[in-house]
């Protein structure tokens, strides 16, 4: 479980410095290498979110095991666990959409039918975004580990 989370780490840094470069590339010189990075960080950004929301899936799944093995008010220790997938979904969902669309989009100026207006102004939300949801994610990590910590010294207990 650590793993995984430490690697979700390591993949929000390495998609968010590349989706720095191939923003830079993009708006300083159109080339090549702006396409090939965008298409790189799109990759790795779309794993890095993918990966975090299977963590987040998999161990409210096993906290719930461990309540339930363990004869705990579930109410009480598995709510805040849904809580915060409730808040943290629907960001990760939109910011992916966002960025997805971003990507597609730069498809659509480097064959003239978009404005790059357009493209930059979805860059822009995007980057934003991606910032709050970074922060945000980093705040439901520790939130997760506290849970985790404590189903399993309150399971220890009994």
């Amino acid at each position: 479980m650590w793993g995984v989370m430490v690697f979700s780490y390591l993949l929000m840094l390495v998609s968010f410095i590349s989706i720095i470069i191939a923003a830079s590339l993009g708006y300083f010189s159109s080339n090549q290498n702006h396409i090939l990075i965008s298409l790189f960080a799109s990759i790795i950004y779309m794993l890095s979110q993918t990966l975090i929301l299977f963590y987040f899936i998999t161990s409210g799944s096993k906290i719930k095991e461990l309540i339930k093995n363990n004869n705990l008010d579930i109410s009480k220790y598995y709510k805040p666990i849904l809580d915060m997938k409730m808040k943290l979904f629907p960001h990760i969902m939109l910011n992916m959409i966002i960025m997805g669309t971003t990507f597609i989009i730069g498809g659509g100026v480097h064959t003239g039918v978009i404005s790059t207006d357009t493209h930059s102004l979805c860059f822009f939300i995007a980057i934003v975004h991606y910032l709050f949801l970074i922060l945000f994610q980093h705040r439901c990590f520790i939130r997760n580990t506290e849970l985790v910590i404590l189903v399993s010294d309150l399971a220890n207990d009994n």
